[in-house]
């Protein structure tokens, strides 16, 4: 028997970090964690399928990705029935893998492993509780399932969406989104001083190659820049990149597996508004510059960003006026603390507490 069970998708790497991120705060507490993801127990078709039209849409056609994203942002509908039943049986493997790990305790990252938990836990068949994470500032209806014990939320927003969409207010606790403990740790970043490069992190996430190309020609065109930029798993990109910066200082990396010491090393965060980017940045203390939002929970994400002070939205060609603008204006400590000052800190220990002594967390939330 294990202390906790963390069920993830691999559309985007958000959903995952934050499973992990909950197992490491467990383990580092003492108890037994495991991370699982909910494609390996699908059929293989749909697992890929899923994830090439979720970053196709969102790449190539975002218009059409905000527009399914708010038709569908409602409870009830002639489809929802279909849609319900298609994915209790597409993962009906999961709760065999529940009952042979016979965790304490569930906690879900994204909302596709919810409608088996919940139906298994309105049946009676599934004496664990379920705890649902909502990865965005914002919560779509799709998290909204009857038979969950607790949702986790990061701000108002997503409380009230929630408590909209028919979710008792007793089963929302408001924790943050988990991020690895490495960014909590992260010391306050400063201004630099006159004459030091200003150290500017851009971090793929689902950029196209020409939007991240157009990022690295409007940073190298600012004077004093040291530039970072991960490309993640995408050779063609790394090359892509690398070459339009041939003479340049700037490093040009693949896969980075310590995210957290890049960040800290950064006077400013440039990416996408994945709740995960955002979380990390905002916990970390850097300004962050959005580029390429995805009209939906990406451009809410930014909108939490930026209505709280914490940084700016920009198109990507435009990034390099805006990393002058915070050097100029001596703003990048202050847009730090702001950052940090926008989210809940300890969230992944928050969750553990709602997962695992759910009275309790409600108590002190």
């Amino acid at each position: 028997m294990m202390d906790l069970l963390t069920v993830f998708t691999p559309v985007g790497g958000g959903h995952k970090s934050a499973a992990l991120a909950l197992c490491e705060t467990a383990r580092a507490a003492g108890l037994s964690a495991e991370a699982l993801d909910l494609f390996a127990l699908g059929p293989r078709v749909f697992g890929g399928a899923y994830t090439r039209w979720h970053l196709s849409t969102t790449a190539r056609a975002p218009s059409f990705y905000g527009s399914a994203y708010f038709a569908a942002n409602f409870r009830g509908g002639a489809l929802e029935p279909i849609r319900l039943r298609l994915d209790s049986v597409i993962f009906r493997r999961l709760l065999s893998e529940v009952e042979r790990l016979r965790p304490r305790a569930i906690v879900a990252t994204h909302h596709l492993a919810l409608v088996v938990l919940g139906r298994a836990r309105r049946k009676g068949v599934l004496d664990v509780p379920v705890v649902a994470v909502v990865t965005d500032y914002t919560a779509h209806a799709v998290w909204a399932e009857r038979g969950i014990d607790a949702f986790c939320t990061a701000s108002a927003l997503p409380t009230w969406e929630l408590q909209a969409h028919g979710v008792p207010s007793q089963r929302i606790v408001r924790t943050g989104i988990p991020v690895r403990p490495a960014f909590e740790r992260i010391a306050p970043v400063r201004d630099p001083e006159p004459g030091e490069p200003l150290r500017v992190l851009v971090t793929s996430g689902g950029f196209g190659v020409g939007p991240l190309r157009a990022v690295a020609r409007s940073l190298a065109a600012q004077p004093n820049v040291a530039l970072t930029i991960v490309c993640g798993a995408s050779h063609e990109l790394r090359a892509r990149v690398a070459s339009d910066l041939a003479g340049t200082s700037a490093k040009v990396i693949g896969f980075e597996r310590d995210m957290p010491a890049r960040v800290a090393d950064a006077h400013v965060v440039v990416g996408k508004a994945g709740g995960l980017t955002v979380s990390e940045t905002l916990t970390a203390g850097r300004p962050m510059i959005v580029i390429g939002a995805v009209p939906g929970n990406e451009k809410l994400n930014e909108d939490f960003v930026t209505s709280g002070g914490a940084g700016f939205a920009c198109e990507p060609h435009q990034v390099g006026w805006y990393v002058g603008k915070l050097r100029a204006e001596r703003r990048v400590a202050e847009m730090g603390t702001r950052a940090r000052r926008l989210v809940q800190h300890r969230a992944a220990a928050r969750v553990l507490a709602v997962a695992l002594d759910r009275d309790t967390a409600v108590r002190a939330a």
